[in-house]
Order: structure tokens, then sequence, then C-alpha cells
């Protein structure tokens, strides 16, 4: 009862300080950074593991009730990502709408900017993303998935399926 309530003021404090919107009941690990004040929005009971990175660019970050970003995950977001309820990520996965622009040779890609073009993530009810992963680009991974560990998610996987590999791509269909 008693680390349930600090727990529950660490999220509220850490909230507060990084200006974010927030349910009830939202816990924020140690060693966080929650960039992007208003556009970030975590619904009611979720879990923010230590070191993770949420960068909204003018984007919209929405984590839904009872989800579970783990331990050192970066999401940097310049559009959008919608991540429904109870969604676990795993330690290590990176997750980003956007990629950096390469088309002057003479100047470092690091100076080019990012390639926006409006695209979006979600990521359906119930989906688990294992440890490792990157999804990127205009992606929408559906409900109830399960995306293996190390894998690279370019394109959308349906609901109840599970994806693996570099890039991911769908080995089974629960439905069927």
């Amino acid at each position: 009862m008693i680390k349930t309530i600090a727990k529950t003021l660490v999220g509220i404090v850490r909230a507060k300080l990084f200006q974010i919107r927030t349910g009830k009941k939202v816990y924020i690990g140690k060693h966080c950074a929650l960039k992007g004040k208003q556009n970030i929005a975590l619904e009611d009971s979720v879990t923010i593991r230590p070191y993770v990175q949420i960068w909204s660019e003018g984007g919209t970050v929405r984590i839904g009730q009872g989800s579970e970003i783990g331990e050192r995950c970066r999401i940097s977001i310049a559009n959008s990502l919608n991540m429904g309820k109870k969604v676990l990520l795993s330690p290590n996965v990176y997750i980003t709408d956007c990629d950096h622009e390469y088309r002057n040779l003479e100047v470092p890609v690091i100076d080019q900017g990012i390639v926006q073009k409006g695209q979006a993530v979600s990521i359906g009810d119930g989906s688990y993303i294992g440890i490792n992963t990157v999804i990127v680009g205009n992606v929408k991974i559906g409900k109830h998935c399960v995306i293996g560990a190390n894998s690279v998610v370019t394109k959308d996987v349906p609901d109840f399926c599970v994806a693996v590999g570099t890039p991911a791509r769908v080995i089974k269909n629960m439905k069927n």
C-alpha cells in the first residue's frame, strides 16, 4: 500500500516536472526524459520504466491506459504515436515516425533536418513489442500482436499476428 502511494506521488511530481498530461496512478521512473510538454499524454495506470526518452517534436504521443514502457526505450515523434490500452514495450525499443533527410551530398546528414511526410505510428490494444525492436515510419501494428525480439517493423502488422525479423514479417496469424 505504501509503495503504491509512493509510486503514485513520484509519478505526479515527475509529470508536473515534465509538464505532460497524465491520468491517475501513472508512474515515471528515474532518469527519464520526456520532452514535448502538452503533446504527451499518459492515460491511467501507465508505467514508464527508468531511462526512457520520449520526445515529441510538435507531434502528439498518447500512451493508452495500463500500458508499460520498458527501460531504455526511446520514442521520437514528429507527427503522431497512438498506443492502445495494455501495450507492453520490452526494454530498448525504439519508435519513430520520421527519418533523417539525405538529399544534399555536400551537407552532413545531421544538418539536413528530418523527413516527416505526415507519418504516424499506432500500436493496438494488448500488443507486445519484444526487446530491441525498432518501429520506424508510417506503421500500424494491430491489436493483440506480438513483435519478436530484435525485429525492425517498417510495414503494417494486422490484428492478432506474430511478426519477427529484419524487416519484420508476419509468421503467424492467431485467428487462423
